[in-house]
């Protein structure tokens, strides 16, 4: 753990039951009277997306809404997007509903004023400033993207998921609301909950971490050990949800200090090529990762253990293993299918998934450990070998 960090966040976040009614004023405020909703056709279709037009409405904002994004964006989809955004000339953009959009949200901080598009930036030209006031309201606790400088977008040409990293892609404000999170039903709410808890335990284990990483992710973990099921069971625990939307935000965060690893290195491919749930294809992941990389930090091991409830005078097994027993419970309990033959993924794929997983070393050099392809076929072939 390094006694060092460098933490970019966004400029405001509010958190706490009802605080999207804020969202108005807060427009208001700021002087902007031209605003886009960027949101997918479920928000749209739960009533989030209305009552957040309604809200500004009645703030006497002209609000414009985008409602057909895809929940796995690719470059094309967000060409179309930012032509239809510039069309408006939005003083402010406001991305509500699951990763992918907030991620969108995110580019047209950057993007909605200039000429370059998206395939620039992950191809590496320099971002441009952060021009449009940018507001994200997640509505599920899982990708913590409200929170990361980050925005993923597959690239379809390419068969594979590349990022754009940059602390101009950071929100103006943040508005965390657990009443919009209950309309998630309970599948998504476990994936999505098991993507957090990704985040969170990759970076900690992440070679680049640090003091304060470590202080979010542990606080994320035993948000998440503590409410994960509960919400998943009643969907209307606001204690729950409250908790789940926090650890969900801390997570992010780790996102920006450290980073993550092997899990996501491996789940992009199944995204990108077989367009797996990301929460889905982490989840599944997660124990067979960790089965490995827990053995790099004894001394992190245990105090995730401890985080799910271990106690060494409880009997003999020891954290790792207790671990192991714990994340596969998760799985069985929520209800999480193993079975990457379920999602038609096949042994002839496997060198490709392999190949794409163990070349992306922006995330296996940021591993606890170094990892050989074999490795990364052994974890695929497991889990084509689930029923």
């Amino acid at each position: 753990m390094k006694l060092a960090f460098d933490l970019a966040s966004s400029n405001r976040t509010i958190l706490g039951v009802d605080s999207i009614n804020t969202l108005g004023s807060v427009v208001k405020a700021k002087g902007y009277g031209k605003v886009v909703v960027l949101m997918d056709s479920g928000i749209e279709k739960s009533g989030i997306g209305e009552r957040l037009l309604t809200i500004l409405k009645e703030s006497d904002i002209e609000a414009h809404s985008i409602s057909d994004l895809p929940r796995e964006p690719g470059v094309p989809d967000v060409d179309r997007v930012m032509e239809q955004v510039k069309r408006f000339s939005p003083d402010c953009v406001i991305a509500v509903g699951g990763g992918s959009v907030l991620d969108i949200g995110k580019l047209c901080a950057v993007l909605a004023s200039s000429e370059l598009t998206v395939l620039d930036l992950l191809d590496g030209v320099a971002v441009p400033p952060h021009a449009t006031f940018t507001i994200l309201v997640p509505t599920t606790a899982g990708t913590g993207s409200e929170a990361t400088k980050n925005a993923i977008i597959a690239i379809p040409s390419r068969k594979t998921k590349g990022a754009v990293v940059h602390e101009l892609l950071l929100p103006n404000l943040v508005i965390l609301d657990p009443v919009l999170t209950v309309s998630m039903p309970p599948a998504i709410t476990a994936t999505t909950g098991m993507d957090a808890l990704c985040h969170a335990m990759e970076c900690y284990l992440s070679q680049k971490a640090n003091v304060l990483s470590d202080l979010l992710a542990v606080e994320a973990i035993r948000l998440i050990a503590g409410a994960i099921r509960k919400a998943y069971e009643d969907g209307t625990d606001m204690t729950a949800r409250s908790e789940m939307l926090l650890a969900s935000y801390y997570a992010g965060m780790c996102i920006t200090l450290s980073g993550t690893n092997a899990v996501h290195a491996m789940s992009y491919p199944l995204g990108t090529t077989f367009h797996i749930p990301h929460g889905q294809s982490n989840a599944m992941l997660l124990p067979l990762v960790m089965k490995q990389n827990l053995t790099a930090i004894p001394e992190k091991t245990r105090i995730l253990a401890e985080c799910f409830g271990y106690r060494s005078v409880d009997g003999t097994v020891g954290p790792a293993a207790y671990m192991d027993n714990e994340l596969n419970s998760l799985l069985t309990d929520l209800e999480i299918t193993r079975s990457l033959g379920q999602f038609g993924v096949k042994l002839d794929d496997l060198d490709a998934l392999v190949g794409s997983a163990y070349g992306n070393r922006r995330l296996m050099d940021n591993n606890p450990m170094e990892w050989t392809e074999g490795q990364i076929e052994a974890i695929y072939r497991e889990l084509l070998e689930e029923m």
